[in-house]
C-alpha cells in the first residue's frame, strides 16, 4: 500500500528544496501537523530522494523520554558519519570544530566547563567540513521532543545556511512547540518552508481502502472508514490492517461494523494486537517503548529479561504485525503506536522499568546522561547510587555546555534525597549550574540552602565560597566579603592549601571592590603575601592599583599591571584581573587594555562564562568611549546589557557609558532615564567601586541639566567614596573638575580655580597626558585669553600623541572658539573644521553639527566633511579587518567570530572599498600606518 496519497503539493515543495540544495542554496523545511498525518512518511520520502541525488543524509528521531540527554539528537545525526579515528577525523575536527569533539567520545579531554556557543560553532564547522564531500541533508523526526541543546544547534545552523549549503527537514506536532522557544528559531530563519499535511479527503481514503481490501469496496464502507479515522493517514492504515487481518468484507453491511467500533478504535486495535502476542513479544515491545528506538537488541533483551535470540524473534514478529518499522535495531512505526505500548505498562511499574533501563544502559557502557535520563522517571527513594549517577550526568552535561540539563539532573538528585553528607554539595552544584545559565533567583536559593546544610568545615567553606562569588558577580561585594572571611576561618583546620590560596585571592579582589573593605584588603594582602605557593600575579595586580592610589608615577603602575597580566593567570571569572586592567585604563594604556579585554571576552565565550560578560563588556565600552569610538562603545553597551540580566556587577559600568553616550549626543532625558533605573537611581550612594563611573556620569548629567547644587553634592560624595576606598589622589572620575564647574556656575571662581589647580598638579605628577590635557581644558575656561590659549595649545599637543580622539576634538573646538573671539578667523576656521572632522570620525554627530553650524553662522560656507580611513569602518568591519590584517583566513575569522564565511567576505569587501585597498598586504600596511596600531 503506497504511503503517500494526496501529498503532491508537499512532495513538490520537498523536491524544490532539494533542487535548490543542488544549486548550493541551503534551506529549512518544517513538516508540522497532528499525530499520524503523514509527516514521517514524507520524511522517509525526502530521504530516498536525497540518497538518489548523492546527498549525505544525517538523520535522527527525537524521543520524549530522552529530552534531558543533552545533544542526543546531534549525536544521532553525526555519529554514523564520523570516522572512529585517523587523519580524516583529525581533519573534520580541525580548527573551531574541535570544540565539539567532546560530544563524540572525547569527553575525557574536557577539563573545564564547556561553552554552548563554542560547541554550537564547532558543530557548524564540522558540518561545513562534511559538506565538502557531499551536500548534507539533516532529517529530524519528532523535533518537538528534541533536547534543547540539539534544538539550539538546529537554530544556529538555520541562521547560517546562506554560507553552508545544507537542507534541514524536521517534523513537529502542531501543539508541541515547547516553552523554551528553541524550535521557533527554525521558523524565524529567512524564507523557511512550512508544510502542514492535513487529513485525507473521503476520496483519498476510499482509494486506500480499495487498494487494501479490493477495488469493489462499497461507498458506504469507504465513508465509514473516513468518518471513523477523520482521514488521519496513520489511523486509516492501522484500521485497514486490522480489517484485513480480521477478514472484514468491504460491503455496505461491513460499514456498520466499522462505524460501531467508535472513535477510539484505532488505539484499541493496536492494543488488542499487542495483547494477543506471547508474553516475551509484549515484553520486547514494552522494552523498546521504555528504552527508545534504535537501541541494540542486546540491551532490549536485557530490559525485557529474555535471551537475545528470543528478543530478535519477537522484534521480527512485531515488524510483521506492523507495530515495529524494523527489527534490528527495533523501532516503532510511529510514536502513537509506541504510546500505546507504554500504556500497557501499569503506572505503578513505570518507575521500576526505568530503573531497570538505567541499569541495562549502564552495563552497556552508554553515556551517563542517557542512563540518568531514565533515573529522572523513577520514584525518589533515598538511593545513594542514583545520586551519584545523576551527579555524574550533571557534570558531563555541564562540561558539554548544557547547564540547564545539568540542573535537571541535580534537581532530581536533590529530591532523592542524597545522604546527609552529600546534600550540601548537591545543592551547591545545583546553585552553580543555575548561576551559569543566569537563572539568578534559583541560584541564590540553592546556594544559600547549600550553606545552611553544610555540616563540615571544608564543606561550609566551599558553600560560602560559591555563594560569595555569586553575590559578588551580582554586584554585592559587601555581602561577599564576610562570607569569604568565614570560609577562611572554616579552612583553618584543613589541609587544603590550594583552596585557601584561591579563597583568599578572591577575598582580596572582593574587598577591593567593596568601598568599605579597605581594612580587610590590607590585612589580607599581608596574609596572602606570606603564603607559600601564592600566585604573584594576584599581588602584582593589586600593587599596580595601589601605586595609582598612592599617586606614584604611572610608569611604575603600568609595569606592575603588565607583570600581573603576563601568562594569562588572571581569567575573567577571577577578581584579580580587574585591578590590573583598571590600572591600564587609568594610565591611558587603552590599546593594551582593549587587547586584554578582548582576550577575556574570547575566554568567556569559549568557556561559556555568562556572568562575567557584563563586566567585560563594561570595560570594553569604557575603553572605546575614552578612545573616542562612540559606535563601538554603543555596541558594547548594547551587547553587554543584553548578556547581563540584573543583578550583575557589570550593569553599573555599562550604564555609566550609556549615560555619557547620551550626553555626548545631547540626549539628557535619555541619560536621566538610564540613571533612574540603575543602582544609583533616586540619589542612592555608591557602595562598590563598580558604581563610581556611574556616580561620575550622574554628576555630569546634573551639570548638563543646570542642577549645580546637586552636582556639587555628588562631587563631594565621590571625594568621600574615594577616601573610603583608599585614595585622595588622582583617579578616573575627575570629581575636582566637576566640582569646579559647579562652583563656577554658582559664581565662585576662586573655589573653582583652587580645585582645578589641584587637579592639574596631581595630573602632572602622575604624568599621563590625557589627565593633564583634561585639567588644562578646565583651567582654560577660567583663564585670561593668552593663558587660556597656552593651556589649550598644550592640551592639543598632549592629546595629538594619544588615543583620545573625542577629547582632542573638544580641545580643538575650545581652541577654535578662542581664536574666533580673538578675531583670527582663518585659524579658527581651520581649527574648528579639524575638530568637526574628528567629531564625525568619533560618531559624535551632535558635536560635529554644532561646530559646522557655528562656522556657517559666522559667514563661512558649510564645510564638506567626510569620514575616511579606519574611522569609516563599522565596529564589525573593524573586527574582521584586524583579524584579516593578522593573517587569518576567512574561515579562521569566521570561526573566531562565530559568523559564516559569507559574512566575512561581505565585511572584507566593504573594508577594501572604504580603505581603497586591493589586497591583504595593502590592508596590513594601512593598519600599520594608523596611529595606535
Amino acid at each position: 500500500m503506497p504511503e503517500l496519497v494526496e501529498r503532491d503539493a508537499e512532495v513538490r515543495a520537498l523536491e524544490r528544496a532539494l533542487a535548490r540544495l543542488g544549486a548550493a542554496q541551503g534551506g529549512v523545511v518544517v513538516l508540522e501537523g497532528g499525530a499520524g498525518t503523514g509527516k514521517t512518511a514524507l520524511l522517509k520520502h525526502v530521504r530516498r530522494l536525497a540518497v538518489n541525488r548523492g546527498c549525505a543524509v544525517l538523520s535522527a528521531r527525537a524521543a520524549e523520554l530522552e529530552r534531558e540527554f543533552a545533544f542526543g539528537v546531534v549525536r544521532q545525526l553525526f555519529e554514523p558519519v564520523l570516522p572512529a579515528g585517523g587523519l580524516e577525523r583529525s581533519r573534520l575536527f580541525g580548527g573551531a570544530a574541535g570544540s565539539a569533539e567532546g560530544l563524540f567520545g572525547a569527553a575525557a579531554r574536557m577539563d573545564a566547563p564547556g561553552s554552548l556557543y563554542a560547541v554550537l560553532n564547532g558543530l557548524y564547522w564540522l558540518l561545513v567540513s562534511l559538506a565538502e564531500r557531499a551536500a548534507p541533508v539533516l532529517l529530524v523526526d519528532d523535533v518537538h521532543w528534541a533536547d534543547v541543546p540539539s534544538l539550539r544547534f538546529l537554530g544556529f545552523l538555520a541562521r547560517r545556511l546562506d554560507s553552508c549549503a545544507a537542507l534541514v527537514v524536521v517534523t513537529a506536532r502542531s501543539a508541541d512547540r515547547g516553552e523554551d522557544g528553541a524550535l521557533d528559531d527554525l521558523l524565524a530563519t529567512d524564507d523557511p518552508t512550512l508544510l502542514r499535511p492535513g487529513n485525507l479527503s473521503a476520496r483519498a481514503v476510499a482509494e486506500l481502502v480499495r487498494r487494501a481490501l479490493g477495488p469493489d469496496a462499497h461507498e458506504r464502507f469507504c465513508a465509514a472508514c473516513h468518518e471513523l479515522t477523520g482521514g488521519n493517514p496513520l489511523f486509516v492504515r492501522e484500521l485497514l490492517r486490522v480489517l484485513a487481518t480480521d477478514g472484514v468484507r468491504p460491503t455496505a453491511e461491513g460499514a456498520a461494523a466499522v462505524a460501531a467500533a467508535g472513535p477510539d478504535a484505532i488505539r484499541w486495535y493496536v492494543t488488542a494486537r499487542l495483547r494477543r502476542q506471547r508474553p516475551e513479544v509484549r515484553a520486547v515491545a514494552q522494552a523498546v517503548a521504555i528504552l527508545g528506538d534504535d537501541v541494540a537488541l542486546a540491551d532490549v533483551a536485557g530490559q525485557a529479561e529474555v535471551p537475545v535470540p528470543e528478543a530478535a524473534a519477537a522484534a521480527h514478529r512485531l515488524t510483521l504485525e506492523g507495530i515495529f518499522e524494523r527489527a534490528d535495531p527495533p523501532a516503532f512505526v510511529h510514536a502513537v503506536v509506541r504510546d500505546v505500548a507504554l500504556m500497557l505498562i501499569p503506572v505503578q511499574e513505570l518507575g521500576l522499568e526505568h530503573e531497570r533501563a538505567a541499569r541495562v544502559l549502564l552495563r552497556a557502557g552508554k553515556p551517563v546522561t542517557r542512563v540518568a535520563a531514565h533515573l529522572l522517571r523513577t520514584t525518589p527513594a533515598g538511593v545513594a547510587e542514583r545520586v551519584g549517577l545523576l551527579a555524574a550526568a550533571a557534570e558531563q552535561a555541564f562540561r558539554h555546555g548544557a547547564p540547564e540539563n545539568a540542573a535537571v539532573f541535580l534537581d532530581r538528585a536533590r529530591a532523592e534525597p542524597p545522604p546527609p553528607a552529600q546534600r550540601a554539595e548537591v545543592s551547591r552544584q545545583l546553585g552553580n549550574c543555575r548561576a551559569h545559565h543566569l537563572a539568578l533567583a534559583d541560584a541564590d536559593v540553592h546556594l544559600r540552602e547549600a550553606l545552611a546544610l553544610a555540616d563540615s568545615g571544608r564543606q561550609r567553606a566551599l558553600c560560602a565560597y560559591s555563594l560569595a562569588r555569586f553575590r559578588n558577580a551580582c554586584g554585592e561585594p559587601r555581602e561577599a566579603v564576610p562570607l569569604l572571611v568565614r570560609a577562611l576561618d572554616d579552612l583553618a583546620g584543613t589541609d587544603d592549601p590550594a583552596l585557601v590560596l584561591e579563597v583568599e585571592a578572591e577575598l582580596i579582589g572582593m574587598a577591593r571592590a567593596d568601598l568599605a573593605g579597605r581594612a580587610e584588603l590590607v590585612r589580607r594582602l599581608d596574609s596572602f603575601g606570606s603564603r607559600p605557593g601564592r600566585p604573584q600575579a594576584v599581588l602584582d595586580s593589586q600593587a599596580a592599583l595601589e601605586a595609582v592610589l598612592a599617586g606614584r608615577p604611572a610608569a611604575e603602575a603600568i609595569s606592575l599591571a603588565r607583570s600581573a597580566l603576563a601568562g594569562d593567570v588572571l581569567t575573567p571569572e577571577r577578581c584579580g584581573l580587574w585591578a590590573a586592567v583598571h590600572t591600564l585604563l587609568v594610565t591611558d594604556q587603552l590599546d593594551e587594555a582593549d587587547r586584554r579585554m578582548q582576550r577575556a571576552l574570547d575566554t568567556a565565550v569559549d568557556r561559556g562564562l555568562l556572568l562575567p560578560m557584563g563586566i567585560v563588556r563594561g570595560y570594553l565600552a569604557r575603553i572605546a568611549f575614552l578612545r573616542g569610538d562612540l559606535a563601538q562603545a554603543a555596541e558594547h553597551v548594547e551587547l553587554g546589557t543584553a548578556a547581563a540580566p540584573p543583578p550583575n556587577i557589570g550593569l553599573p559600568l555599562l550604564a555609566a557609558t550609556a549615560v555619557d553616550l547620551h550626553l555626548e549626543h545631547g540626549e539628557a532625558p535619555a541619560a536621566a532615564a538610564v540613571l533612574r533605573t540603575g543602582v544609583l537611581g533616586d540619589d542612592r550612594p555608591p557602595h562598590s567601586s563598580a558604581h563610581l563611573w556611574l556616580l561620575g556620569a550622574r554628576i555630569r548629567l546634573r551639570l548638563a541639566q543646570g542642577e549645580h547644587v546637586r552636582a556639587l553634592a555628588d562631587a563631594e560624595l565621590c571625594r568621600q567614596s574615594y577616601e573610603r576606598w583608599g585614595t585622595g589622589e588622582l583617579w578616573d572620575v575627575p570629581w575636582r573638575l566637576s566640582a569646579a564647574q559647579a562652583h563656577s556656575a554658582a559664581a565662585r571662581p576662586a573655589d573653582a580655580s583652587a580645585l582645578i589647580g589641584e587637579q592639574l598638579r596631581l595630573a602632572r605628577e602622575f604624568a599621563v597626558p590625557r589627565h593633564i590635557a583634561v585639567a588644562l581644558r578646565a583651567a582654560a575656561g577660567l583663564a585670561e585669553a593668552a593663558e587660556a590659549r597656552r593651556h589649550l595649545e598644550e592640551a592639543v599637543e598632549l592629546l595629538e600623541a594619544g588615543q583620545g580622539r573625542l577629547e582632542l576634538a573638544h580641545a580643538l573646538a575650545d581652541l577654535g572658539e578662542l581664536h574666533l573671539r580673538d578675531g583670527d578667523r582663518s585659524t579658527a576656521r581651520a581649527t574648528i573644521r579639524r575638530a568637526a572632522e574628528l567629531a564625525l570620525e568619533c560618531r559624535a554627530e551632535a558635536l560635529a553639527a554644532r561646530l559646522t553650524a557655528g562656522l556657517t553662522t559666522k559667514g563661512g560656507r558649510p564645510p564638506r566633511l567626510r569620514v575616511t580611513g579606519l574611522p569609516a569602518l563599522t565596529p564589525s568591519e573593524r573586527r574582521v579587518a584586524r583579524l584579516a590584517a593578522d593573517a587569518l583566513t576567512n574561515r579562521q575569522i569566521a570561526e573566531r567570530l562565530y559568523v559564516t564565511e559569507k559574512t566575512v567576505e561581505a565585511h572584507l569587501s566593504r573594508v577594501f572599498r572604504k580603505l581603497e585597498v586591493k589586497s591583504r598586504i595593502q590592508l596590513v600596511n594601512r593598519f600599520s600606518a594608523e596611529p595606535g596600531n
